[in-house]
């Protein structure tokens, strides 16, 4: 049976130890059990490295994709974390292999089963979503009308590499005024500037 002192004790040790009370404090403790962060609801970046890199896929993936509404924008999001989880878990495969020094493929270590139990099911939510969010975007009603990414289309023929140069210079077209055309996308940024 414990003492009345003891009691008293208990009760002003436990006030040391009730837990985070800021958010910053909340949300550290938070991630007190993440080991791989495979599974994680959220992109696992440990340091500004990982933060940039997943900043780069978002915007790589954001330029191709081009989610427009809520619906396209969630299931983007999880294509983006899908596709890191991918990128990480390969990562974590071979620093593993490295620091174990074997073949993922010939050892019994639990965790390169787990590494590939979470790869595997990153590329299936990857392929999920991105087949919904292309169907979403085949589906929506009116397409949003944006002139900063209006095809290119050429105005006239194309000449040849090797076909004689337009100019009449006598010389191939390779050798003569290829250098000095414009890319198709610089011509193409030129038409949206005079719009």
């Amino acid at each position: 049976m414990s003492s009345a002192a003891q009691i008293e004790a208990n009760r002003a040790n436990a006030q040391f130890s009730t837990g985070p009370r800021t958010t910053e404090g909340k949300a550290a403790s938070a991630s007190n059990s993440t080991k791989l962060g495979l599974y994680a609801k959220q992109a696992v970046l440990l340091n500004e490295t990982d933060q940039a890199e997943y900043a780069a896929l978002e915007s790589a993936y954001a330029y191709e994709l081009r989610p427009y509404t809520p619906v396209e924008q969630t299931l983007f999001s999880q294509v983006v974390l899908a596709a890191w989880n991918i990128q990480r878990a390969n990562r974590l495969e071979a620093n593993l292999a490295l620091t174990l020094g074997v073949d993922p493929l010939l050892s019994d270590d639990l965790n390169f089963k787990r590494i590939a139990n979470a790869r595997n099911r990153a590329e299936r939510n990857f392929h999920k979503c991105l087949k919904e969010l292309r169907a979403s975007q085949v589906a929506r009603p009116n397409p949003p009308a944006t002139s900063q990414h209006k095809p290119y289309t050429r105005t006239e023929p194309k000449t040849g590499r090797n076909e004689p140069c337009p100019c009449q210079s006598g010389r191939k077209y390779k050798h003569c005024c290829l250098e000095n055309e414009p890319t198709p996308s610089a011509m193409a940024n030129d038409d949206n500037e005079g719009e």
